[in-house]
Order: structure tokens, then sequence, then C-alpha cells
């Protein structure tokens, strides 16, 4: 039927599917590589799905719209909706938490079109692509300067999310009041700090475990209490467990640090 034809696809004589990458960049994600298969699921960050090579098939399994399968080239699934895809080919997804300007800001653009920018570069220029990229295709602008105190402890936060366990620990670095950080932090970031701190000790682990760790030994280092706690919570964000990650060969790619600080 329709499903079966949209696994197979026209477009494997037009370009062999790429090997898997994860682009991460600060609290911004992005999977690029064939399209996973994975049972229907809910994600607690908002995904962009865009089939590059083909359409996929997507399901919103809602009261609204339970089981009824479109066919689409890019797609916003939201926070927390369950839902199946089944794709085919190249794909994209992008992940920006729920809470983030981000999301807000990719709410409101227009992503028609998107996918025909995106899909339109080759090898080469898809090499190249990082989560900010993709984010700035999708309509999301790059965010503006922030407080320079707020971006030293960021970048602290960056490289070892894992000795702020709480928010005093951080604002206690600049020094300011818990209670000024906290609201310095989400406007010049954009997203609640200890949502932050989350995505940034996933992504050390990601890190951690493609340098050859073992994925237990990665997230004790992160600041989870085990493998299983981490699993948990990547799964409840993502869709897909760490260990999945590491099965299809995905390459971590992490954008270095940078912070725009105001003058």
């Amino acid at each position: 039927g329709a499903l079966t034809a949209m696994r197979r696809g026209p477009l494997a004589a037009r370009r062999r599917a790429a090997s898997a990458r994860i682009l991460i960049a600060g609290a911004r994600a992005a999977y690029v590589g064939p399209a996973l298969d994975l049972a229907p699921h809910r994600n607690a960050a908002a995904t962009v799905a865009i089939g590059l090579d083909a359409p996929f098939s997507l399901a919103l399994l809602t009261r609204h719209a339970p089981g009824r399968y479109t066919t689409r080239r890019i797609a916003l699934i939201p926070s927390g909706t369950r839902h199946h895809l089944i794709g085919a080919g190249d794909m994209v997804f992008l992940y920006l938490d729920a809470l983030s300007d981000d999301h807000r800001r990719l709410r409101e653009s227009a992503l028609d079109g998107a996918w025909a920018r995106l899909a339109e570069d080759s090898d080469a220029e898809r090499a190249h692509w990082t989560a900010d990229s993709l984010c700035r295709a999708l309509g999301v602008p790059d965010r503006p300067a922030i407080d320079p105190r707020i971006a030293a402890v960021v970048r602290r936060i960056d490289a070892r999310p894992q000795d702020f366990s709480r928010i005093d620990l951080a604002a206690a670095r600049v020094p300011l009041s818990a209670s000024r950080f906290r609201a310095l932090f989400q406007a010049g970031v954009g997203m609640p700090f200890r949502r932050y701190r989350l995505w940034r000790r996933m992504a050390l682990v990601l890190e951690a475990v493609a340098a050859g760790a073992s994925l237990t030994a990665a997230a004790q280092d992160a600041g989870f209490a085990s493998s299983a706690h981490l699993s948990t919570a990547f799964r409840g964000m993502f869709g897909i467990t760490p260990s999945r990650l590491v099965e299809v060969g995905a390459r971590i790619e992490r954008a270095r640090a940078s912070v725009p600080e105001s003058a």
C-alpha cells in the first residue's frame, strides 16, 4: 500500500543514505542521516522533521487525529505529542526545547519551502551543516548578545555541566543572587537554567561515548545516577535512547561554545 511505497521510495538512485550525525550547539540539537525506524513515541523537545530525499508519513496520535497518516516533506511535531513517523532516505530531525525562545520563534516562522532549500544542498554542503545553521534555514535567528557575566557562566556550564547541580552554585561564580541570575540567564540564553544544564549533560554523555567511554561511566561522570536514569531522561527528551544512537554509529559534532557578549 501507500506506506510500503513510502518505505521503498524512489530515491535510491538519487543519493546514497549518509552516515548518521548528531549536531549539538548549546541547547539546540539535530540528527541528520537515514530515517530511524522508531515505534510511536513522544518527545519533550519540539521536533522539526524534514524529508530531504523523499516525503515521509506522519500520524499525530491524539484524540483529534488518532492514527491518521499524512504525507509531508516538513512538519513541526509539538512537544509531548505522541506520534509515529515512517520515512526513507536522509532526514533531519531538529530538536528545540519546548521552554526555549527558539521554539517560540520557530512556531511563528513559516516552514513552507525550508525543506526545499535544505534538500537542494549538495553532499559537501550538508557536511558543513550545524544545529545553528539548520535553525537559521528554518527561520530561527541567532541569539542576540547577552550579559558578559552570564556568557562566562554558560561557557563553564558547557564545559562541565555536572559541576552546577544548583543554580546558586552558578550564580556565585558571577557573583549574583540566585533570583537575579535566574532572570538574566532566562533573558540571555532563552530558556531556564535547569533545562539548559540538562541538555548539556546529555550532550556530554554522547561526546564521552563517542570518544570510547562506556555509557555507564559517561552517565555517572555527567551527574546522572545511572545509565538507566540517563536513558529515561534522554528518551523522554528525544524519543530515542543514547544506546540506539551508538548502535547506528552516529557521529557527534559539537559546535565550539559561542555565546555573544554585549559590549
